[in-house]
C-alpha cells in the first residue's frame, strides 16, 4: 500500500471561450440549470474555474500526479472558505482518474480511500480577488 503525503486542488479563472460556449449552448438548448449558471455568472455569483489537482506520494521519490478540469462553474461567495469547500467538492471528480493512473503504474489505492482525505484548496490570485466581487453570495 501506498502513502499519500498531500492531496491539493488549486483553482485557476477558467478564461477558455470553450467553457462559456459549451454552457451557452445548453442553455439555449433549455436546460434551465445552465440557463441558472449563466446568469449567475454575469451577474458575478458563479466564477468559472480550470481545477488543477495533484496527489503527492510519500517517500524518497516523492512522486506526484497530476490531473486538470475545465469549465467548472462554482457559486462565488463573499467568504473564500465556502469557495474553497465547492472546489474540494468537485476535485472528487477525479480521484478515479488519479487512482486508475496509480493502478496503471503499479501502485495499489483505493479510490474510497482517496476520497476519504482532505483536499488542501489553493485560490489562485486572481480567484481570491474575484471571490466576494458583484453580487457574491452573503
Amino acid at each position: 500500500m501506498i502513502a499519500v503525503q498531500r492531496l491539493s486542488a488549486r483553482a485557476r479563472l477558467d478564461k477558455s471561450p470553450g467553457a462559456l460556449s459549451y454552457a451557452t449552448a445548453l442553455a439555449e438548448s433549455g436546460d434551465e440549470s445552465w440557463e441558472r449558471w449563466l446568469t449567475e455568472y454575469r451577474r458575478g455569483d458563479a466564477l468559472i474555474l480550470r481545477l488543477e489537482l495533484t496527489l503527492e506520494l510519500a517517500g524518497d521519490g516523492n512522486e506526484m500526479l497530476r490531473t486538470s478540469t475545465d469549465g467548472l462553474f462554482v457559486e462565488n461567495h463573499v467568504h473564500a472558505p465556502q469557495v474553497e469547500q465547492q472546489i474540494a467538492e468537485l476535485a472528487s471528480g477525479d480521484f478515479a482518474v488519479l487512482a486508475g493512473e496509480l493502478k496503471r503504474r503499479g501502485r495499489d489505492v483505493d479510490v474510497r480511500g482517496i476520497s476519504a482525505m482532505y483536499v488542501h484548496v489553493e485560490l489562485d490570485p486572481e480567484v481570491q480577488r474575484r471571490v466576494g466581487g458583484g453580487r457574491a453570495r452573503q
